[in-house]
């Protein structure tokens, strides 16, 4: 009897402590699987072009037919870091919520929500 009660607590404790378990308990492979689970999408609305194109008047050393086009799901360019310009933090204000971790730039006339730790994009608007 008293058997039983001691593998009783001894596995209740064992199952509470697999439910309860943080994720800092998990590796590294598991933390980042699951922090791409949370909420990385967003989307610019229709308003936001207008905003962002008056913080960017200098638009006119883009070469539109000849930049590197960004899209959705791809990364920025190797180079990005030297050429990427911060949105200001009134205009980022006046946007939709940003994605936790994620950062909002501008680069070759576009707009640009990104993960600054891989350079994965998660959304763009063409300023052009």
């Amino acid at each position: 009897m008293k058997t039983n009660r001691i593998v009783t607590l001894i596995l209740g404790s064992a199952l509470v402590t697999a439910v309860a378990m943080p994720s800092f308990a998990y590796g590294p492979q598991e933390r980042r699987d699951e922090q791409n689970t949370q909420k990385r999408e967003y989307h610019f609305r229709s308003a936001d072009k207008a905003k962002l194109k008056e913080n960017y008047p200098d638009r006119s050393h883009v070469d539109w037919n000849h930049r590197e086009h960004f899209v959705r799901g791809g990364h920025l360019p190797a180079d990005w870091h030297d050429r990427i310009r911060p949105v200001p933090e009134a205009v980022i204000r006046e946007l939709p919520p940003i994605p936790a971790g994620m950062e909002v730039g501008y680069l070759d006339g576009f707009a640009v929500v990104y993960d600054p730790a891989t350079g994965e994009i998660i959304e763009t608007l063409d300023l052009h």
